[in-house]
């Protein structure tokens, strides 16, 4: 299966080759060899996701399309993180949206990330600040992974790799969701935003 895949991929991304490291990773990748690669034209990366849930794979999914990339972490099928190069949202514009911050808290926060120690993430001002709940903000990085998981399924060309036993970094906040139930919900969600 693994050179059935390999042998239809076509590099479409130029400016965002598989070694360069995303902002979802501090540290460079541990050794990791290509387990499988493939052309998303070829087979749609809903069935790569129904693939990784059905065969129990543990590790990190690149998907690389014309002007952006994203990275999906699987434990055993099921995704456990996930985060685009761009077009992703910012946790502060979904704590926006959802009406949990307001913009004037948001600017503040930002202010003092800037100010201060830059390796502090945003959320955990915000809850130092008092202005979220821990629980809400965990929610809404939730959020933030399953767009991300979204927005990919919609990508109709690229290619991706997967490497085997990679894992996100420790800091990151993990879900555990299901694929079945994620491409249900992003069915939805591609209807409502094409509309």
């Amino acid at each position: 299966m693994q050179t059935l895949f390999r042998s239809k991929v076509q590099p479409l991304v130029e400016d965002v080759p598989p070694q360069e490291e995303g902002q979802w990773r501090k540290k460079p990748r541990k050794a990791s060899k290509v387990a499988l690669q493939g052309d998303i034209a070829s087979i749609s990366i809903d069935d790569i996701f129904q693939l990784f849930s059905h065969a129990g794979l543990t590790g990190e999914l690149e998907v690389l399309t014309t002007g952006n990339s994203g990275c999906f972490f699987f434990t055993k099928g099921v995704l456990v993180f996930g985060m685009l190069e761009t077009s992703q949202k910012k946790i502060g514009e979904i704590l926006l949206a959802e009406q949990q911050i307001t913009s004037q808290q948001l600017e503040e926060c930002l202010a003092i990330h800037r100010e201060g120690d830059r390796e502090q993430r945003l959320g955990h001002i915000l809850i130092q600040q008092g202005y979220i709940h821990p629980d809400n903000l965990t929610y809404s990085l939730g959020r933030q992974i399953k767009d991300a998981f979204f927005e990919a399924l919609s990508w109709k060309e690229g290619n991706f790799l997967f490497y085997v036993d990679q894992a996100p970094e420790e800091d990151r906040l993990l879900v555990n969701e299901r694929i079945d139930h994620l491409l249900l919900e992003g069915m939805v969600y591609i209807d409502d935003n094409n509309s």
